[in-house]
């Protein structure tokens, strides 16, 4: 039972210290103790120390075991021996002690226990406060007054020496420390904060209205602007706005007796102005790297290929939406699917290949056949890299369909095959023309040997001028018909035409009229028309109604030099 009143004392340390301060006031000690607040704190736990030990005991402790177990004791007497060096009494000291033993009192006659358990708990606790209250007057009484006053100077020499410390402190620091009583009011400031609040009233003022904290007391301050904190406050001197980090110290961690406040402000203006100067870059920074995610996912997302990450699952972790659009799946579905169930147990194969053996930097380009979210396959071109991203391995891939690229090598092939079959029946074309030109020279060259030439040696030898002129009209046959078959043919009976006459033929066969021919030649219109009847007699065109100008149509006039004029 006991073990319950000790387990609710332990979590009611602040209630403890709150009904002990309390205590001493009505005691009339509370001004006088010197306790800090750690102090106090240890002592609650050496008192619950000292309980557990005793509760073990079959009966109630007596005197001489606790003279005994010094443990349950020592941490008393040497507290009163501690307070009678700083010159308490002995009251003095044993009221405080007795203030403690009320303030437990109250905590286990509040407990929900049973009455028992309480009335055990009570009658151990004052029993043990009662034999170290004797323990204590005893130390007391056995202490001389030279003993005493031996003590009391020692304790004065160095209560001395931290005044002076702390005074050498609080005067020296470039800190602004300011202290207030419990009602928030400043009370005093060190020399540093005398300066900067030059101007203005500062002891008497409220700290709050000073510091331009918000509460309308030092209750309200504390509950807003938390104590043993770092906080942040601007003030105004001189017309420059300075930065300060604020820290409030409540007194009553010093001694349970003070109820004010120690505020110490530090000036942090360079770093704030250093830190914003930062905040500004960082802020630009990210703006800048939104910036350029957007950019880049932009590019990612509108580029013509598609692009995939590939952790070391093999599962996609990223893609464009090209990619989503070659394989027909949405981008949502796309993310986490694996990437060997959009490519053929081959091309599944040949990528782990690459994903194992590719180092960080390289590149890897294999054609594989990709599967369409409707079972169909289609070609793709893949490039796959291999990367590192917070030491864990990916692979970025970018796939490219090559179907219509397929299809074009395709006909590039037949037409590359069809043009060999046309280039293999061109060079049979032009050796059969190779061959016929080769034949008609032949034949030309034995018509020369075998007509022509003999001809002219008859012709040349002939004395008579009527036999002379056969052989020549049968060369002049000779010659025509060796044209047959040219583009340019020759007709035996232009070459019967004067100068005159085949000029008068260009002129007809380019569609001038006799008045334009006329003007041309510089000739008589009579002239011209005896021209043309001459002309139609000699080509066999008397009494007939073909046309002059159809029948020179496709022949050819460019005959001139041939025949003089007759």
């Amino acid at each position: 039972m006991l073990d319950d009143v000790i387990l609710q004392l332990d979590e009611g340390l602040e209630d403890f210290l709150l009904r002990w301060a309390e205590h001493l006031r009505q005691l009339g000690y509370f001004k006088l103790t010197f306790a800090t607040r750690d102090e106090s704190i240890r002592a609650f736990y050496a008192l619950l120390k000292a309980l557990k030990e005793l509760g073990r005991l079959e009966q109630m402790p007596h005197l001489k075991q606790l003279r005994e177990n010094s443990s349950c004791s020592e941490f008393f007497l040497q507290a009163a021996r501690e307070q009678r060096a700083r010159g308490s009494r002995l009251e003095m000291s044993l009221g405080c002690f007795k203030a403690m033993r009320l303030a437990l009192e109250d905590m286990i006659s509040g407990m929900v226990l049973f009455d028992a358990a309480k009335l055990q708990a009570l009658t151990l606790i004052r029993r043990y406060f009662d034999l170290v209250e004797a323990i204590i007057v005893a130390d007391w009484e056995a202490t001389d007054k030279a003993q005493n006053l031996a003590l009391l100077e020692q304790a004065n020499r160095k209560l001395a020496r931290d005044k002076n410390t702390y005074e050498s402190i609080f005067e020296s620091t470039s800190n602004l420390v300011l202290i207030t009583d419990g009602d928030g009011t400043v009370r005093e400031a060190n020399p540093e904060a005398r300066v900067f609040f030059s101007g203005r009233q500062l002891i008497g003022s409220f700290c709050g209205e000073l510091l331009g904290l918000p509460g309308e007391d030092l209750n309200a301050l504390l509950s807003q602007t938390e104590p043993n904190r770092q906080h942040e406050v601007s003030l105004t001197s001189d017309g420059f706005n300075r930065v300060f980090n604020l820290q409030i110290k409540p007194l009553s961690h010093i001694s349970i007796s003070l109820s004010g406040v120690m505020l110490i402000l530090s000036d942090i203006t360079c770093i704030v102005d250093h830190r914003q100067l930062l905040e500004q870059r960082v802020d630009e920074r990210t703006r800048a790297l939104a910036n350029s995610e957007k950019m880049l996912d932009a590019v990612f997302q509108s580029v013509g290929k598609g692009i995939l990450l590939i952790d070391s699952d093999r599962e996609i972790v990223k893609a464009n939406q090209q990619a989503s659009e070659i394989y027909g799946i949405p981008l949502e579905v796309l993310i986490g699917t694996p990437f060997c169930s959009l490519i053929d147990h081959q091309g599944c194969m040949a990528m782990n290949d690459i994903c194992q053996n590719l180092l960080d930097g390289q590149r890897q380009r294999v054609e594989v056949t990709s599967i369409y979210v409707d079972g169909k396959t289609f070609p793709t071109d893949i490039i796959i890299s291999s990367m590192k991203l917070d030491g864990k391995q990916f692979w970025p891939v970018i796939v490219r369909d090559i179907t219509e690229q397929r299809a074009l090598e395709d006909g590039l092939r037949a037409e590359k095959l069809q043009s060999e079959e046309m280039n293999v029946t061109l060079r049979n074309v032009l050796k059969s023309i190779e061959s016929d030109r080769q034949e008609a020279e032949q034949n030309l060259s034995h018509r020369i040997r075998s007509s022509l030439l003999p001809g002219l040696e008859k012709v040349r030898k002939e004395k008579n001028a009527d036999v002379r002129s056969s052989y020549l009209n049968m060369l002049s046959e000779q010659l025509v018909s060796l044209t047959t078959g040219f583009e340019k043919e020759l007709d035996g009976d232009l070459l019967k035409l004067s100068k005159t006459e085949l000029k008068i033929c260009r002129f007809i066969k380019s569609g001038l009229t006799g008045k334009e021919i006329c003007e041309a030649m510089n000739l008589s219109f009579e002239t011209i028309q005896t021209h043309r009847k001459n002309i139609r007699k000699k080509l066999g065109l008397s009494g007939k109604t073909v046309n002059l100008h159809t029948f020179l149509a496709n022949r050819n006039v460019d005959l001139g030099g041939l025949e003089g004029d007759r």
